[in-house]
């Protein structure tokens, strides 16, 4: 017995051993660029690449000052020796100069290239580029550019890369990509690797370049289309918040995966503990070697039906086959998760500020979220207040004065869809209410704060059923010194954090910060504007103690919503059905303190509210 367990750790040693790549040369970048690489001047002239002592973009120097970054989200590239610097190239710095949109000494566009010293490849008849990235594009087409010369830079081959790195979006903090140079390379003595930037806004840090041999297996789960609309949504929302499982997956492995499974997931989070609710997946017989962002979907959608609570998205790939397993030299990258949140009241895109940030140094920004109401919500909400966080450098003064205004717009909808959006006016817009708030002494960095936002007239602003809103907070004057707070984990791929400064930035400061601007929504009016007849619904025991016995007895078969409320209109519980007529439904109201509440039928016909009372 003792002689198999000893066995076993040195025959996965061994496999693990088989599996790791041979490493023909690499840079780190450990203080700085060396001497050996060669940096272009840059076209302009000064435009050039330069070293990032701590692996960020947030500034870089221009005549030997260093200048902030307009765009910069806060966090560094994920690389294993980021503390010790990466190459950067910084677009946005060229071109704003930490002040305003092509306001920097470089505008409108720069190209710049940087080389590597000769490498010798003799002897290696497979060889793979490896480097760890982070990078940002605004551009239509790609930015960023990667070539190989065997000759001494005479003659360049390139290598596409980094082909969804366009439009502002950006790539994951560690993504590494693993490219196979052998036409290039393979046994020759002089060869060169060049890295090029050619576009306008935003970044590109590279680190940790290597030649490799390749590993047999490198499976690994690189993004996922993170599925809610919102981190945290009502009832209301998710019910037609449509789940697509979708990711892109790599196998930088020199050997196709037999057997391949991806399987999406949601779990219920109750306690310590996870309870499934869903999952689906999908088999590949086999996924083929040297395999980059390669899309996978599961041809199933879902429709939640979700209870107030909290849960959690699961994406997972990996092979059937045992030994493939054991060898898959990434196994880390195999599994991703992300937590969402359904609730009664409350649009969120994050859970808690983590840092705070502001375009540039200087000058007047707005920075808000896009929130879409169910189509089947009808004429029942309206906003009732708005929660957002911020912070100050004590050196530019207390939060104490300040105010900051916030704005609600409503997406006309003649913009079916977002390419149609013009992003240089407000002429796709309709502003639909504001309000203000002024810091007090109490107000302090990071603080959740709650305001107030009224329509054009004084009153509570109306959602439509359908209707797609932007949530802004405008820093403006002395208030533009401002940082609005973020949080940045989970990525948006989706409209979601939207960003104004002169011209409209959808994407934000990236899919990966999210502004914290919550919009609260209640029940609003316990009127009906059209009115069910009094016989649609039915409410018994009233009172009652446990369980309120809601009857419909609606005309004809269609979708509804049950909304329950307290006398205020804070929404408790919300319900939506998809085809419902004469049916009795149970609520629980135990839990809820004595008193008279309000429940609401809402069809497309019109609406019924009734009160009931709870006893103890």
């Amino acid at each position: 017995m003792k002689k198999s367990l000893l066995l076993f750790p040195f025959l996965f040693l061994v496999l693990a051993l088989s599996a790791q790549p041979n490493i023909i040369w690499e840079e780190q970048f450990d203080g700085g660029i060396p001497d050996t690489w060669e940096i272009s001047a840059g076209d302009p002239v000064g435009a050039a690449w330069q070293w990032s002592p701590d692996g960020r973009a947030d500034s870089a120097l221009v005549d030997g000052v260093r200048v902030p970054a307009l765009f910069w989200a806060g966090q560094p590239i994920n690389s294993p020796s980021a503390a010790n610097g990466a190459a950067m190239y910084n677009s946005d710095v060229y071109d704003a100069g930490g002040v305003n949109v092509g306001q920097g000494p470089y505008p409108n566009g720069t190209s710049a290239q940087l080389t590597s010293p000769s490498i010798d490849c003799s002897g290696e008849s497979t060889v793979y580029l490896s480097f760890h990235q982070y990078g940002r594009a605004i551009s239509t087409f790609i930015s960023t550019l990667v070539e190989v010369s065997n000759d001494g830079g005479a003659n360049w081959t390139d290598f596409p890369i980094n082909r969804l790195i366009t439009d502002n979006r950006s790539s994951a903090r560690g993504d590494v990509q693993l490219i196979d140079i052998s036409e290039v390379a393979a046994n020759q003595a002089d060869v060169k690797i060049r890295f090029t930037w050619d576009g306008r806004f935003y970044f590109w840090l590279i680190d940790d370049v290597q030649l490799i041999t390749p590993p047999q297996y490198a499976l690994s789960l690189d993004t996922f289309f993170y599925t809610p609309a919102s981190f945290a949504q009502p009832v209301s929302q998710v019910a037609t918040d449509t789940f697509v499982f979708n990711v892109e997956i790599s196998n930088l492995g020199s050997e196709p995966i037999p057997n391949l499974v991806f399987k999406g997931s949601v779990l219920e989070v109750v306690g310590n503990n996870t309870q499934l609710i869903y999952q689906d997946s999908l088999v590949l017989d086999v996924f083929p070697a040297l395999t980059k962002d390669s899309t996978l979907q599961i041809e199933q959608l879902w429709a939640p039906e979700l209870e107030i609570g909290n849960y959690q998205l699961r994406f997972e790939v990996y092979s059937q086959d045992t030994d493939v397993r054991e060898q898959d030299h990434t196994p880390f990258n195999d599994i991703r998760t992300a937590p969402f949140r359904v609730n009664a009241i409350m649009f969120a895109k994050e859970d808690d500020p983590d840092v705070a940030f502001r375009p540039g140094s200087a000058g007047d920004y707005a920075v808000g979220n896009y929130y879409q109401m169910s189509p089947q919500s009808g004429n029942n909400f309206q906003i009732r207040e708005l929660r957002f966080s911020a912070a100050k450098n004590s050196s530019d003064g207390p939060l104490q004065g300040n105010i900051v205004t916030f704005l609600v717009y409503k997406v006309k909808d003649e913009v079916i869809t977002f390419a149609d959006f013009d992003t240089g006016s407000d002429e796709s817009l309709d502003l639909v209410g504001f309000g203000t708030y002024e810091f007090t002494a109490s107000d302090e960095n990071f603080d959740l704060i709650t305001t107030d936002v009224f329509n054009l007239d004084g009153d509570p602003i109306a959602l439509e059923p359908g209707g797609r809103y932007f949530v802004m907070a405008s820093y403006a004057d002395q208030s533009n010194v401002i940082f609005h707070a973020f949080e940045d984990d989970i990525d948006y791929f989706q409209i979601s954090t939207i960003v104004y400064r002169e011209e409209w930035f959808l994407g934000g400061f990236g899919p990966e910060s999210a502004a914290v601007l919550r919009m609260v929504i209640e029940m609003s009016t316990s009127t009906d504007e059209i009115p069910l007849e009094d016989s649609a619904m039915t409410l018994f025991p009233n009172p009652s103690s446990e369980v309120l016995n809601v009857q419909l007895d609606l005309e004809e078969s269609s979708p509804a919503m049950l909304i329950m409320a307290d006398m205020n209109g804070q929404i408790l519980n919300i319900r939506e059905y998809q085809n419902v007529q004469k049916e009795t439904l149970q609520f629980d109201v135990s839990k809820l303190p004595a008193g008279t509440y309000l429940m609401r039928v809402s069809t497309e016909e019109g609406t019924k509210t009734k009160q009931f009372v709870v006893v103890k």
